[in-house]
C-alpha cells in the first residue's frame, strides 16, 4: 500500500507574534504622543485660556483668546481638506469651539451686572451670585449649541439625549446623590441660618448648582468625549477630560487657601473620573448633570454658612 504525504507550510508563530506586538507598541506609542499633543491643546484653552480668575497672564486676555480660537479653526479646515488627517478634524473643531467659548466670555462676560439687573434689585446676595452664573452659562451653552450645528453635527454628538438602556441609571444615580449632597449639606451647615435665609440659600443655590453643571459638563465632557474616543481610547479619554477639569479648578487657587488646592483638584479629578465614564455608559450628559449639580450645591450652600 503506498501512502503519500502531503507537506504542510509550517507557519513561524514567533515572528508572527513579533510583528503584532510591534504594530501593538507602535499603536500604544502614538496614542501616548496623540495624548500628549490633546492634553496641550486642552490647557492651552481650559488652563491657560479660561477667564474666571486671572491665575496666568493669558487668562482674560482677549489677544490669546483671538489667537487660539484662529489657530484651532485654522488647524480643524486644514484638516478637513486633507483625506489622511480628516478623523482628526472633529477635535480640533472641538477645541475651536471651546476657545471661542474663552474669547465670547471674555468680550462680554462684564455685562453680566446689566443681566442680573434685568431681574431686579440685586439686594440678596445669593440672587445676584446664581443669576450672574445663569448669564455665564448662557455665554457658554449658546455657542457650543451654535458652533456644533453649523459644523453639521446633531446635538446628540454633545450627548444632550435621553440616553442608552442604562440610562435609567444614570438618571436614578444622579437624583440620589442629588438628594444625599443635599440633605448632607442641611444636617452639617442648616443650623447656621436663620429660616429665610436658608430659603434663599437653596432656592438661588440650586439655580447656581444647575446652570454651572451644564455649563461644566457641556464645556468639557459634551463636547469632546464623542472626538476623542476613536482616538485615545474611552480609559485615555475618561483621563484627559478629568485632567482638565481638575485642571481648570486649579486656576481656585485665586480664592482658596494654598494648602487646600491639591486637596481640590483631586476632588474635582475623582470627580471628573467618575462623571466621564457615567457620560459613556449611559450616552447621555443628564445623569452627570445631576451629580455635578449635587456637588455644587452642597459648595453654594456650605461656603455661605461658612461666611
Amino acid at each position: 500500500m503506498n501512502i503519500s504525504f502531503i507537506a504542510q507550510p509550517t507557519v513561524n508563530t514567533t515572528e508572527t507574534d513579533k510583528s503584532a506586538a510591534s504594530s501593538n507598541a507602535r499603536m500604544i506609542g502614538n496614542r501616548i504622543i496623540l495624548f500628549v499633543v490633546l492634553l496641550v491643546c486642552s490647557l492651552s484653552v481650559f488652563l491657560f485660556g479660561a477667564n474666571y480668575y486671572e491665575l496666568f497672564p493669558t487668562n482674560g486676555n482677549t489677544l490669546y483668546a483671538t489667537s487660539t480660537t484662529a489657530v484651532f479653526l485654522g488647524a480643524a479646515l486644514l484638516l478637513k481638506r486633507n483625506n489622511n488627517l480628516a478623523k482628526y478634524w472633529g477635535i480640533a473643531y472641538a477645541f475651536f469651539v471651546a476657545s471661542a467659548v474663552n474669547l465670547i466670555s471674555t468680550l462680554f462676560g462684564d455685562y453680566y451686572i446689566d443681566f442680573v439687573h434685568l431681574f431686579g434689585p440685586a439686594t440678596d446676595p445669593n440672587k445676584a451670585d446664581a443669576l450672574a452664573k445663569v448669564y455665564d452659562s448662557l455665554l457658554v451653552v449658546i455657542p457650543i449649541l451654535v458652533l456644533t450645528v453649523l459644523s453639521g453635527a446633531n446635538l446628540s454628538s454633545l450627548y444632550l439625549k435621553i440616553g442608552n438602556q442604562a440610562r435609567q441609571w444614570g438618571f436614578g444615580i444622579g437624583a440620589l446623590v442629588l438628594v444625599n449632597y443635599f440633605t448632607s449639606v442641611l444636617i452639617f451647615f442648616g443650623s447656621g441660618y436663620d429660616l429665610p435665609k436658608l430659603g434663599s440659600a437653596i432656592i438661588w443655590g440650586v439655580v447656581f448648582s444647575f446652570s454651572n453643571s451644564i455649563l461644566e459638563e457641556l464645556w468639557v465632557r459634551g463636547l469632546f468625549l464623542k472626538k476623542l474616543v476613536p482616538l485615545i481610547g474611552v480609559a485615555g479619554t475618561v483621563l484627559l477630560t478629568s485632567i482638565t477639569f481638575a485642571a481648570m479648578h486649579f486656576l481656585g487657587v485665586a480664592y482658596l487657601p494654598a494648602a487646600v488646592i491639591p486637596i481640590f483638584v483631586a476632588n474635582t479629578f475623582t470627580l471628573g473620573l467618575a462623571l466621564g465614564i457615567l457620560m459613556l455608559k449611559t450616552e447621555s450628559i443628564w445623569g452627570a448633570f445631576l451629580i455635578h449639580a449635587a456637588a455644587d450645591l452642597f459648595l453654594f450652600i456650605a461656603t455661605l454658612a461658612a461666611h
